[in-house]
Order: structure tokens, then sequence, then C-alpha cells
């Protein structure tokens, strides 16, 4: 009869701490809420009683509103949280967010509004701690870049072969689709990348010549070259920046670019003075190049 007893009791035992698994485990991550019910089966009685009575004087006092950082896995965390309000969350500050459900709500209903502008965070994403996010980042940008070269394959059949290639719109759009194809690099071969990025230097520099407002095209081409790297072309490129726009600063700023990349540094110390005296009022991006180098850093042999 006391074995029977014995029996019920386990049998009762494992209910109720199966039941506070079921109720303790919303909102919480699955570790913390197994080693809580795991608690409570190795403490019979009392280990149900005192978390019960902790999670309610919790709730009475409040405790819960200081949230502590959740930690997963090994290592820090690529984002740190911090409380924001629930109904104003900027993307970037998706990842602040402290309570894991409300972080990747917040995080995957951003994104699917605006995909190709939210890539940039997407690969911010990919090494976020949180593994769904990560997952999630990853499945969108792979599932994108399916799609984009299915986009590519058809705009570069009617430019390459001929079809409409004086068509300006058509240009414009495959340089987009482009660049932000080559802006998943991680996502791309080596040989599928450097072949793409021969077209769009071909393509910027096409454009270039075709439309008026171009500085974007120049400042795109002068980039790639420099990746290629093809400095003596990025410089030429660079001099018809300059030819195209002579008194304004971003050809000296591509100049500035190039001549450090090259390792130049006695060009890059002549641009930059060509830079400040230019009859212009400078940008900030301007100054702060110029008070970069001025302090020394022009040492780059």
């Amino acid at each position: 009869m006391a074995g029977l007893d014995w029996k019920i009791f386990l049998l009762a035992h494992g209910v109720a701490t199966g039941i506070f698994l079921f109720f303790n485990f919303r909102g919480k991550t699955g570790l913390r809420a197994v080693t809580e019910a795991v608690m409570v089966f190795c403490v019979p009685v009392a280990g149900l009683l005192v978390l019960c009575l902790f999670k309610v004087f919790g709730n009475m006092l409040r405790l819960w509103d200081l949230h502590e950082i959740e930690e997963e896995g090994e290592g820090e965390a690529f984002f740190i949280g911090a409380p924001v309000q629930k109904d104003v969350v900027p993307l970037n500050d998706a990842f602040l967010v402290e309570d894991k459900l409300q972080k990747r709500h917040f995080f995957t209903e951003s994104i699917k509004q605006s995909l190709v502008e939210n890539q940039q965070i997407l690969r911010m994403a990919m090494h976020d701690q949180d593994r769904e996010i990560a997952y999630y980042a990853v499945s969108m940008l792979t599932s994108r870049m399916e799609n984009l070269e299915g986009e590519l394959f058809d705009r570069e059949s009617k430019v390459l072969k001929g079809e409409k290639q004086e068509n300006l719109p058509l240009l414009q759009e495959y340089a987009e689709l482009l660049k932000e194809y080559m802006g998943n690099k991680s996502f791309i071969d080596h040989v599928s990348w450097r072949k793409k990025q021969e077209i769009y230097v071909a393509i910027l520099d096409r454009l270039t010549k075709l439309t008026e407002d171009n500085k974007g095209y120049f400042k795109d081409e002068v980039d790639q070259l420099l990746q290629l790297p093809d400095y003596p072309g990025a410089e030429q490129v660079c001099r018809d920046f300059q030819s195209r726009y002579p008194g304004e600063e971003e050809p000296y700023l591509s100049f500035v670019a190039l001549y450090v990349a090259w390792k130049q540094p006695e060009k890059l110390q002549a641009c930059l003075q060509d830079l400040k005296a230019l009859p212009i009022e400078l940008s900030p991006e301007a100054l702060r190049v110029i008070r970069f180098w001025d302090r020394g850093a022009a040492k780059i042999g």
C-alpha cells in the first residue's frame, strides 16, 4: 500500500511539474524554463512552492519591469539590449529591444515592408545572437538573391545583346540591380562576382556619358575600379569626373580615395591643397577628410 502511495505521489508531482513548465514557458527561453522545471522536480513540493511564491511576489512588486539581458549560446551578444517604446521602433533600433519575441516581431515586420532598402540591416542581422533572427536574415537574403539573378538575366539579355541598348531608363534600372547584387558579395562566387563587376563598370561608364546628373555613377565607377584594382583606369575616370564638375568637391574626394588606395602621398597632398582652394563652402565630409589627413595621416607609403 505504501508503494502505491509513493507511485501516486510521484505521478502527481510529475503532473504538477509539467503544468508548471507549460505556464512558465511563455515569454522565456527554453533553457530557463526547463531549468526552473528541473528545480521543481528535484525538490518536491518545496521547490514548486518557493518558485510560485517568488513569481507571485515578483509580479506584485513589479520586479520584472527591470529586464535582464538574456544570453543565449556562447560569447557576447552582437547587439546589446535596451528598452524602447513599443509604438515607435526604427528598424535599426529593433536590434536593441530586450524582449526576444518583440525583437523578432519588429524585425520581421519591418523587413517585410521594405526588403531592398533594408539589405544592410539584413547583413548585420546575419551575425545577431538570436538564431531565429540570423536564420531569417539569411533566408530573406538568399531568396532575394535568387529573384535578383532572374531580374538581372532578363535585363542583361536586352542590354548586352543590343536590344534597346540606348534606352536610358533600362540602363539605369539594370545598374541599380547590379549595384544591389554587388552589395551581397558573400552570397556570390568569385567568378560570378568578377564577371558582374566588369559588366557593372561598363554600364556605369556608359551612364556617365548619357546622363546629366551623374555624380553617383562616377563615384560608383571609381569605387569598383579601386576594388579590381585598376588604379590608372580609376584615375582617368576621376579626371573625367573633374572635367564635368570642375568647381565641385566630389571629384576631389574621389581623387583622395584613389591616391590613398594607390599609396601616392605626393598626389594625395596636392589633391588636398586643390580641395582646400575651391571657392565654395565645403561639406562636412570634405572638411572631415581634410582634417584627417592634415593630422599627419598622409604617411601611407
